[in-house]
């Protein structure tokens, strides 16, 4: 009898455990890098040792790294998730990303996100320029490591990465919705058509620049095709089974100006 009591009262913890779980949603951090350099750090960026400080923490932490796909099947199709899972993002696809991050990730066995801004990787593309200091991926990089697995690609647009005329992906003041839609879509399609051109690749994720959005930005990506979007508020995420919380997930910005222990102190929070 009491071992029957005993069994009943186990059940009940660990059904009540898993539906709070899947009630209030998976605890997801997302930390945001930029540039790698051995030269000098700074807000946005970080040196290969700090970066390698942060993998050997987060492996030694327990946590598991997991794609923006791995996520989105996680709400769409019930793929399981590891029990903590991260997702590290990398942002505009600079050079130094392939050339100091991807040997780290895969020594660790770890997986990243790499966001690129479509003009920039052109650039260098044409000229066939290879800098650690300042220049970007070129489409010949990033076919290649798109099989790998080691990274997954996403979109960070193709030229609204400046505050020139609009502040990244924000409507202008003034501008119509059916203007900004136009905007948003002929500039996120040009970067989806040349990633299917160059890779046989499609993104699923769009990536803010700066972060910088309108209340109709996420409703037309939505419409555009990408499943999820990335912003620059900080924060975790707790996510359901519900595809709109996909969209403004938050991140924490990896200054160079912290160390390892300080920056992921944020995250237990």
């Amino acid at each position: 009898m009491a071992v029957l009591l005993l069994s009943g009262v186990l059940s009940f913890f660990v059904y009540h455990n898993v539906y709070a779980k899947e009630k209030e949603g998976i605890k997801v951090p997302i930390i945001m890098y930029h540039s790698v350099l051995n030269s000098h750090t700074g807000k946005y960026v970080i040196s290969p040792s700090e970066l390698e400080s942060d993998l050997k923490y987060i492996k030694d932490s327990g946590y598991t790294t997991i794609t923006m796909t791995d996520l989105i099947e996680y709400v769409y199709n019930d793929r399981p998730l590891p029990e903590k899972p991260i997702i590290l993002t990398f942002d505009d696809g600079c050079y130094n990303n392939y050339y100091y991050a991807v040997p780290l990730l895969e020594k660790y066995n770890m997986k990243a996100v790499f966001s690129i801004v479509g003009e920039y990787t052109d650039k260098y593309s044409e000229s066939n320029e290879v800098n650690i200091n300042y220049s970007y991926l070129r489409w010949a990089d990033i076919s290649m490591l798109v099989p790998d697995g080691v990274v997954e690609f996403q979109s960070h647009s193709y030229a609204m990465h400046t505050t020139k005329g609009r502040n990244g992906a924000k409507k202008k003041l003034g501008e119509s919705l059916e203007s900004y839609k136009e905007a948003l879509k002929k500039d996120s399609m040009k970067l989806q058509d040349e990633f299917q051109k160059n890779c046989y690749y499609m993104p699923n994720t769009y990536t803010y620049p700066f972060g910088a959005i309108s209340k109709e930005s996420d409703e037309i990506m939505k419409e555009i095709g990408f499943k999820a979007t990335l912003g620059c508020t900080e924060g975790i995420n707790y996510i359901t089974k519900d595809p709109n919380g996909l969209f403004s997930l938050r991140r924490y910005n990896r200054s160079g100006k912290t160390t390892t222990d300080s920056f992921f102190n944020k995250i237990k929070q």
